[in-house]
């Protein structure tokens, strides 16, 4: 037959286009398309240019393609396709197939199997023979089995029981990376050092192909007499590879005798030993890939959903979640969130802290809800403080405003579930390095940069002004004035940092136009006051803050500063507050 793609959906031929060398041909579901395919929903209407060589397809996704095209597990924008090989997009396969394609070896080596086939899904779960089911009774255990053993006396372990249940001379559990492997695990049935090798092109069928057992049968007659010795008393082979998310593929390797019977004329006592023994690879394979495929699922939900919202829990697991949680500098809006009080009282007595723990969780659950409610993620919890952060670890629009809202919902809903606590938030934005960050024993997804601890003392500096709620100045460029209203209380240089910064509080714009005018009215008296106050006019300070003290806690504090400054004015004064303490 002529060279052709070969479209599959569930192991059945769809259709077949027949391909023309030095051509260059559009696959997509238009009618304009070259390789027109309308059986797929998650073809474009174009969505590949196939340019056909002499000996391979090269495969390139057009701009137009709204969704990916995997190829051997990777969803890869440009590559060549060789014979025998082929690419997915949404649940169709697309196979290329080439006139001279007899196996999967490009020339009948002396070395090269007598005979060898592929196992198709249905295959593998035929129920097989009566022996069959009871050699499977050994292997349905191993998903328990992997639950309480550490991966590598899992490999070691599962090589023993499949080397018994099919009656292998050896078995290994390989991990295969960038055409390379790795051996994890061997069981031989004579347990002494000797060399082992393997077929390359039977490793590399099987890695194309996850979860579809592929067969190899040598005439053990013809290799003793030639000059490849590389199967030298074994006289077939089973491979079969499975993949886990985030993972190199695994790979099991079986090797075996037919016992003295002969392959020439493959006998159909021979044909349904390997057929039989392949299913059970298969099926061995299937088990273990879900089973492993579960663990990594369920070890990170458990891990992620303590720290993210869901919706950003399930955009890490639908992508490699170990590259989606890769350190990486980004953009963080950083929150630190803490209850006023709560540590002075764990420092005086340990048994008041016991007797708060049922207040305290309500609180720390209704203030995560909050964060996870602005699609913010809670890095970690200190006792009674939250350090949370947004934008990472995926982009997130408006991720100043929304850490903004959270911190007013987390104000609102103090009242509501704690018994008369209040609280202390502190608002930074900036670049940091945001990632995983923990140990090979314990897991982090954490970030270091200075923002953090800006926000920290910024979260501080709220106990002194006596308000629930403060940001810096990056924080108030960023803010959508339709929503909130922002007002700067006066610039600071807290303990322990050499640069004075601005604080702002933040509002929500009330809906009733006459209590946002009193808001509005109320802060420009502020800003009046804070003008004098930072002139060093401390009498006028006093006197236009004076109506509004009772009301406002951010002018009361400026308030009693400028009562303070008139009888000890500070030295050298330049407008700037000078704390003395972190709050």
């Amino acid at each position: 037959m002529p060279m052709a793609i070969v479209a599959k959906s569930q192991d059945r031929t769809v259709t077949v286009f027949e391909i023309a060398p030095d051509s260059q041909k559009v696959l997509g579901r238009s009618a304009h398309a070259d390789y027109r395919f309308t059986d797929e929903n998650y073809l474009s209407r174009e969505h590949a240019m196939i340019a056909v060589t002499t000996d391979t397809l090269r495969i390139e996704r057009l701009q137009s393609a709204k969704n990916p095209i995997f190829f051997q597990g990777k969803a890869v924008d440009c590559f060549d396709l060789s014979p025998g090989q082929f690419f997915v997009i949404g649940d169709t396969e697309f196979h290329f197939m080439a006139a001279n394609q007899q196996s999967l070896e490009k020339s009948a080596t002396k070395g090269a199997p007598a005979a060898f086939f592929h196992m198709t899904k249905e295959e593998v779960g035929d129920r097989g023979s009566a022996k069959d089911r009871l050699r499977l009774l050994d292997l349905m255990e191993l998903p328990e089995v992997l639950r309480s053993k550490s991966r590598m006396e899992f490999y070691v372990y599962a090589c023993g029981v499949l080397r018994m249940a099919a009656n292998a001379s050896w078995v290994r559990v390989l991990t295969i990376s960038d055409s390379d492997y790795d051996l994890l695990a061997e069981d031989a049935e004579i347990d002494i050092e000797q060399d082992r090798p393997m077929s390359d092109s039977l490793v590399k069928a099987a890695v194309d192909e996850p979860l579809k057992p592929i067969v190899y049968s040598w005439n053990q007659e013809e290799i003793l007499t030639s000059e490849a010795t590389k199967h030298d008393e074994i006289d077939w082979a089973i491979s079969c590879a499975m993949s886990v998310p985030g993972e190199d593929s695994i790979l099991f390797y079986l090797a075996g005798t037919h016992e003295g019977k002969s392959t020439q004329d493959q006998s159909s006592e021979v044909q349904e030993f390997l057929r039989n023994t392949g299913r059970l690879v298969g099926l061995v394979a299937d088990s273990l890939s879900r089973a492993m495929s579960l663990q990594k699922m369920e070890t990170w939900e458990n891990r992620l959903e303590r720290f993210f919202p869901k919706k950003i829990a399930a955009q890490i697991l639908g992508d490699n979640a170990e590259e989606a949680l890769a350190p990486k500098i980004a953009e963080a809006t950083v929150m630190f969130f803490d209850i006023r009080g709560f540590s002075r009282m764990a420092e005086e007595n340990l048994h008041d802290i016991l007797k708060h723990q049922g207040a305290l969780r309500r609180v720390m659950t209704a203030m995560t809800q909050c964060v996870f409610d602005e699609e913010g993620v809670v890095l970690r919890y200190m006792g009674d403080g939250i350090l949370a952060v947004w934008n990472v670890p995926f982009p997130l629009e408006n991720h100043v405003q929304r850490a903004c809202m959270a911190a007013l919902a987390m104000t609102d809903s103090m009242g509501e579930v704690s018994e008369g606590w209040k609280s202390g938030i502190g608002i930074g934005v900036g670049d940091v390095v945001a990632g995983s960050l923990g140990s090979e024993q314990v897991y982090a997804f954490d970030i270091v940069g200075a923002i953090a601890n800006q926000a920290a003392r910024v979260e501080g500096t709220t106990k002194i002004v006596g308000v629930p709620i403060l940001v810096t100045d990056e924080v108030v460029k960023r803010l959508s004035t339709d929503q909130l209203i922002a007002r700067r209380v006066a610039r600071v240089l807290p303990v322990g940092m050499d640069t004075e910064m601005a604080v702002h509080t933040i509002h929500r714009i009330p809906d009733n136009e006459q209590d946002h005018q009193a808001l509005k009215d109320r802060l420009a008296i502020h800003a009046e006051g804070l003008s004098a106050f930072e002139e060093g006019n401390w009498q006028k300070a006093f006197d236009v803050l004076l109506p509004i003290v009772q009301i406002d806690p951010a002018s009361k504090w400026v308030f009693g500063l400028a009562h303070v400054y008139q009888g000890n004015a500070p030295r050298e004064w330049r407008g700037v507050v000078e704390l003395s303490s972190k709050g």
